[in-house]
């Protein structure tokens, strides 16, 4: 079985990008910034702006792509089709859990936000 993440479930067209950072709504946590968005797709999608001017180094940039991307994969089903665009704030001094449970309070928090 294919672990990866779907190509359908991933956001990449600069248009969507757009879209999403001019009509979403953004959130923050203690590492991780969030914006979503209701999707116009059949299933939830992830973008990823992941910054060079904060991580410097392209293993730290990869690893936070790879925390978020699993995360989201793990937990897709339980966000009703919303797009999410997840940046990193900082680059975090902590152990990978702290990041997950971080970014999944992040998404919890936009999936009820943009429900109400």
């Amino acid at each position: 079985m294919n672990r990866s993440l779907v190509q359908g479930a991933r956001i990449t067209k600069a248009r969507d990008y757009a879209h999403i950072f001019q009509q979403g709504i953004p959130s923050q946590g203690k590492f991780w910034k969030l914006i979503a968005i209701p999707s116009g797709q059949a299933n939830s999608r992830l973008g990823l702006a992941i910054s060079k001017k904060i991580c410097k180094r392209a293993v730290d940039r990869n690893l936070f792509k790879r925390i978020a991307r699993e995360t989201f994969r793990q937990h897709r089903d339980d966000f009703d089709l919303l797009d999410f665009v997840v940046m990193i704030k900082k680059i975090p001094n902590t152990n990978n859990q702290e990041l997950i449970s971080d970014l999944l309070s992040l998404l919890q928090n936009a999936k009820r936000g943009l429900k109400s």
